[in-house]
């Protein structure tokens, strides 16, 4: 007669992970504040003598984090361009040049009509030149409503570049164009200083910005270098102004922080706080920015606090019901470089 054996089954060692257990949460990516330039071009746009690989070089050699390439009316692959460090965005400068629009019409001594906008983060490869132009029209707003499609088409977060370069911006274009689809603009572009100030005649790119915010419309302002030319050699070098992204190191993060407007367009400037704590704007000059500074908060185009000090807050609560929100221009005394801060507005 045979005993019958009994199995006994132990608890599971608490140190062994079952296959069966869920696996481990991946981790959060590192945010932090990315330096950048949204429009810069290389020798695919024709006006440029540099390879990308080469631009791509000039960037990481100087401290970039990131570039959107931005060739005229071309999607240059970045997949397959070396790089170290840097990322490397899509995107697409829509280029229009003509001499002849309406609202408003070119200079008439000049007749220059520029309607450009970039693409940021596109998602197509269209091989060869994109005529989407090919039904412009007269009137700016037409052309800038093609550019606008375009850009959605190929996947891509639009910004108007240089909107005052041969005074071709309104107020009322802008706006529309913001309610369009538009959540970026070009406040400073260095190589259009000029145009960017204004004039007697023609708002600067400031008094524009205020003009839509004051309407209760979403828009960012971004700063570039809209460089050209990498060898000390032509009209448009690169540096003088980026974007500082609070973003992670990667394409789709800082690209989506653009479109949201987490982020600072400077001149020179580095901040350390550039956004909304709590119940305030809150700005801070960074350690490694020597020198006083003067921080402007501004709405409806009119300075509403002016400090002299490393930091300042202004709290929301403060905001009267119209225009009902504030940004922050903030000055390095020393050379006038500037940052500029994006509106925040009463909660």
């Amino acid at each position: 007669m045979t005993t019958p054996t009994t199995t006994t089954t132990s608890a599971p060692d608490a140190g062994v992970i079952s296959i069966d257990a869920a696996p481990a949460p991946e981790p959060e990516p590192e945010i932090g504040w990315l330096k950048g330039s949204t429009h810069v071009h290389a020798k695919p746009s024709g006006d440029s003598s540099e390879e990308p690989a080469d631009v791509i070089r000039w960037y990481e050699d100087h401290g970039y984090d990131f570039i959107v390439l931005s060739d005229h009316n071309r999607v240059t692959p970045v997949e397959d361009l070396p790089r170290r460090t840097l990322v490397v965005i899509p995107g697409v400068e829509l280029t229009h040049n003509s001499n002849d629009c309406l609202e408003p019409p070119p200079p008439e001594q000049e007749k220059k009509c520029r309607i450009h906008v970039n693409a940021i983060g596109v998602s197509a490869r269209p091989e060869g030149k994109i005529p989407w132009d090919e039904h412009a029209t007269r009137v700016r707003l037409g052309t800038y409503a093609l550019a606008l499609d375009e850009a959605k088409a190929l996947g891509g977060v639009a910004q108007i570049n240089h909107p005052q370069w041969h005074w071709g911006m309104t107020p009322e274009l802008l706006t529309e164009l913001a309610k369009r689809g538009a959540p970026l603009f070009e406040v400073w572009n260095v190589q259009f200083a000029t145009w960017n100030a204004g004039d007697a005649d023609h708002l600067s790119t400031e008094a524009l910005w205020d003009a839509v915010l004051a309407q209760g419309i979403e828009l960012w302002g971004t700063a570039s270098d809209d460089a050209h030319d990498y060898r000390g050699v032509g009209p448009y070098p690169p540096g003088g102004a980026w974007v500082m992204v609070h973003a992670a190191r990667d394409a789709r993060s800082i690209v989506d922080a653009l479109a949201a407007g987490r982020f600072y367009a400077s001149s020179g400037v580095t901040l350390s706080h550039a956004e909304v704590e709590g119940d305030a704007l809150v700005v801070a000059i960074a350690d490694s920015d020597p020198g006083p500074h003067t921080i402007r908060f501004v709405a409806g185009g009119h300075v509403l606090r002016e400090v002299h000090d490393r930091s300042a807050r202004f709290a929301l609560a403060d905001l009267a019901a119209a225009p009902g929100y504030v940004r922050a221009v903030v000055t390095r005394d020393a050379d006038g470089a500037h940052a500029w801060v994006q509106p925040a507005r009463r909660r």
